[in-house]
């Protein structure tokens, strides 16, 4: 195989790797937050099923839809501390 390819190969790895959502969690590069809209989840959200209910991609005109419709953890990311 020759270089240029190998070069190629290894910045689609790369660009695919750091694309996900985890990789971008642990990197500190994840979406908001629901501690950055507090007037909007004021205590309302308790459970995923709860957030996945405003958040799915076919509510998408009453609220953002996740960029990740079959991840059911949303909280356990979504509601972290802010740094």
């Amino acid at each position: 195989m020759n270089p240029k390819k190998i070069m190629n190969l290894t910045l689609l790895l790369a660009l695919a790797t750091l694309s996900g959502c985890a990789y971008r969690y642990y990197l500190g590069m994840h979406g908001p937050t629901i501690r950055n809209y507090p007037e909007i989840h004021i205590d309302s959200i308790r459970d995923d099923a709860q957030c996945l209910a405003c958040h799915k991609p076919d509510n998408a005109e009453n609220a953002p839809p996740t960029n990740h419709p079959g991840f059911k953890g949303c909280l356990k990311c979504h509601n972290d501390p802010l740094k």
